[in-house]
C-alpha cells in the first residue's frame, strides 16, 4: 500500500469530522439535497464522497477503497448505509484503515 491511500483515507476521515457525514448520496447541501461531490455547496459526505472529494475523483481512490475493503465486512455503500451506522464508526472505520495501509507500505 502506498502512504498516498494512508493520506487520503486519514483526509477522508478529517472531512468527515470537519463537514458531516451522510448517507444515501455522495454528498448534500446544507438543506439535505443530493449535490455534486465537488459543489461548493456540498456539505456532508458519505464515506465514498469523502475518499472521492480528497483524492480527486474515484479513479483515485482505487487503493484506498482497497484498504478499506480490507476493514469492511461489506461493500463500502452497502455498510455506510446500513440503518444505525453513525458518523463515529464511519470515521473510525478510515482511521483503521490508513493505520492498515501505513502498515503496509
Amino acid at each position: 500500500m502506498s502512504a498516498q491511500a494512508a493520506a487520503d483515507l486519514r483526509a477522508a476521515a478529517k472531512l468527515l469530522r470537519e463537514k458531516g457525514w451522510t448517507q444515501g448520496q455522495l454528498a448534500r447541501d446544507g438543506l439535505g439535497v443530493g449535490v455534486d461531490l465537488f459543489s461548493t455547496r456540498a456539505c456532508s459526505f458519505c464515506m465514498s464522497g469523502a475518499l472521492e472529494r480528497v483524492s480527486g475523483g474515484w479513479y483515485n481512490t482505487r487503493e484506498s477503497a482497497r484498504v478499506l475493503g480490507a476493514v469492511l465486512p461489506t461493500p463500502i455503500s452497502e455498510w455506510n448505509d446500513a440503518p444505525g451506522r453513525t458518523a463515529d464508526e464511519v470515521i473510525a472505520a478510515l482511521e483503521q484503515a490508513a493505520t492498515l495501509a501505513e502498515a503496509q507500505s
